[in-house]
């Protein structure tokens, strides 16, 4: 699978509620095809669809019609969702005899696949839905990391942070799945120990805290202890702090002293530590 591009903005696509997956060849025709003898596809990573876009789609589809045709792939007598499961919720709902569809041949890793990244494309998973379904593909078919990035036209750590969000407390997780809390809210919290998590991000939601400000007390929680010998550091030096901790997708401390000072990793569990040396030996750390 080629690596997909991200939506460039909300144009007529957006508007339409599906950014369109490429179709593999010429001869692939678009056919109606009932809605009702279509199923939802099993392996959907997004669980929670929004009422009022849903709305918006439907209101679009029954003034100009389904201008970008669904992906079923076949199933039994009837047809499973590949893609375009709003266009698909949205003719159900408007009681639309049919659909148009593209019948493609795909085995069930595809089908996650082709759900993720058209999900990815519009950007309307949430931070766990993308992590579950990115867990899915790791654990059923034993992809890496690695590979899984490749896949998915993403950097390892993107991939290693989101999947990390699924090792927060549940309260934290209800937080993020109903909007209260964003993911960059989320990936400031796994910088904090596990005890005070759940406080942090229920102060983050009472006080309506920025990522920015939530990343300074997490930081701060994190890393007071190590610190209390050493002085402050500088605005610069949070920022590197951060851009540590994004590209090694784990707790990194930077400590000042009056001469210099130390990088500091943190890792749970042996994989982890494992992780952390690959991407700091390169290629030289190939065994």
């Amino acid at each position: 699978m080629s690596e997909p591009k991200r939506a460039l903005g909300r144009g007529l696509g957006a508007l339409l509620g599906d950014t369109a997956v490429p179709v593999a060849g010429a001869h692939e025709v678009v056919r109606e095809i009932r809605v009702d003898a279509i199923t939802p596809n099993p392996y959907q990573p997004r669980k929670n669809f929004e009422a009022a876009a849903l709305g918006e789609l439907k209101e679009s589809i029954a003034q100009y019609g389904v201008l970008v045709p669904i992906i079923v792939r076949r199933r039994g007598d009837g047809y499973e969702l590949v893609a375009g499961e709003r266009r698909w919720r949205a003719c159900a709902a408007l009681a639309r005899p049919t659909v148009p569809a593209i019948v493609r041949a795909s085995d069930d890793r595809q089908t996650l696949e082709f759900a993720i990244v058209e999900n990815l494309q519009r950007e309307d998973l949430n931070a766990l839905e993308e992590a579950a379904g990115f867990h899915h593909l790791m654990d059923e078919y034993g992809l890496t990391q690695d590979e899984l990035a490749r896949r998915l036209g993403k950097s390892r750590p993107a991939v290693a942070n989101t999947l990390r969000l699924l090792g927060l407390a549940d309260e934290i997780k209800t937080m993020l799945v109903d909007g209260r809390l964003g993911a960059g809210h989320a990936r400031a919290l796994l910088a904090a120990p596990p005890q005070v998590r759940v406080a942090l991000a229920r102060r983050a939601v009472e006080e309506g805290l920025t990522v920015r400000a939530l990343e300074k007390l997490t930081a701060g929680a994190a890393s007071r202890p190590a610190r209390a010998a050493g002085r402050a550091l500088s605005p610069e030096e949070r920022d590197f702090e951060t851009l540590l901790r994004e590209r090694f997708a784990a707790y990194v401390s930077v400590v000042r002293n009056r001469r210099g000072g130390r990088i500091e990793f943190r890792f749970t569990s042996d994989d982890e530590l494992l992780r952390i040396g690959d991407l700091l030996l390169g290629d030289t750390g190939a065994r």
